[in-house]
């Protein structure tokens, strides 16, 4: 797959609707295994839910067909892009 940029052109809704709709997941598998590890004492297995988190997280992008290199590049334009961002928001509404 071709590398996404985000420079200067408009970022395309089917790009807005995979990305924003991992993002939802992604954010639903931070908080999942963030309160998993919060109640694990041990190291050795809040690192081993980190990395479940990482693979789930992976697969949830691929599963969208993006690589992380393009949904990075889309969650950085929305940093200096409202719009971009509202669009975002409303896609991984959409998806949860």
């Amino acid at each position: 797959m071709a590398s996404f940029q985000t420079n200067r052109d408009p970022v395309p809704q089917d790009m807005v609707a995979r990305v924003g709709s991992a993002a939802g997941q992604v954010a639903r598998i931070q908080q999942d295994y963030a309160v998993q590890a919060e109640a694990e004492p041990a190291e050795d297995a809040r690192e081993m839910l980190a990395a479940k988190a990482r693979a789930d997280a992976k697969r949830v992008l691929d599963d969208q067909g993006l690589s992380i290199q393009d949904y990075n590049a889309v969650l950085t334009a929305a940093e200096t892009d409202p719009e971009l961002e509202g669009r975002l928001l409303d896609a991984a509404r959409e998806a949860i």
